[in-house]
């Protein structure tokens, strides 16, 4: 077995936990411009999604495209990424609360509206429209899926929806207590069930 195969095999996700990815694509300008607009928050990682389901050793994951959310095959083996499990508290029930959100889109809008918050800019209606469930990014997604399932990912006051992938990669980089090991879940020698390049 290689060392990076051996690296990829370090972690299952379960249903509930989520990722960060560094796609490498480049997105729409208004997009792009919302994402420089929001201070550092696609810094590396520029798309997140959510376990959903994990059957027979395949992992399905629900992501944001801006058509409509979609389930799909977990296709981002070839590309940096981060997986919350194990480091971050999640719930199963996120995962199947995520599949709620399939075919909702998403827009410039909601990456203007995040940088107005980042840029600490009020304009009225804003929170109003970034609680609505009818848009979501990727990160959205999956803090929506965890509120769903009674866990709160951020307890620093934000408002709901104001998460950038960013948001999300600090919460499985955070170095704070270690959860204890657990000898059925195998993981990298230094403590992180993740792959980066």
């Amino acid at each position: 077995m290689t060392d990076e195969n051996s690296e990829r095999i370090t972690t299952t996700p379960r249903p509930g936990d989520f990722a960060v990815v560094d796609t490498g694509t480049r997105p729409l300008l208004l997009i792009r411009l919302g994402m420089w607009l929001s201070r550092g928050g696609y810094t590396m990682f520029d798309h997140a999604v959510i376990c959903s389901r994990v059957s027979r050793g395949t992992i399905y994951i629900v992501e944001a495209k801006q058509s409509g959310a979609q389930e799909n095959v977990w296709h981002y083996d070839d590309h940096d990424y981060l997986w919350s499990t194990g480091l971050v508290k999640t719930s199963r029930k996120a995962g199947k609360a995520a599949l709620a959100y399939v075919d909702k889109p998403f827009s410039w809008l909601d990456y203007a509206v995040i940088a107005l918050q980042a840029l600490h800019l009020w304009v009225p209606g804003l929170r109003h429209y970034m609680r609505s469930t009818r848009h979501l990014t990727g990160s959205q997604l999956v803090d929506r899926a965890q509120l769903d399932a009674g866990v709160r990912l951020f307890a620093d006051g934000r408002g709901r929806g104001y998460v950038r992938p960013s948001d999300l990669a600090d919460l499985i980089l955070d170095i704070g207590e270690m959860p204890a090991p657990d000898a059925a879940r195998p993981s990298s020698a230094d403590g992180k069930a993740s792959r980066l390049s």
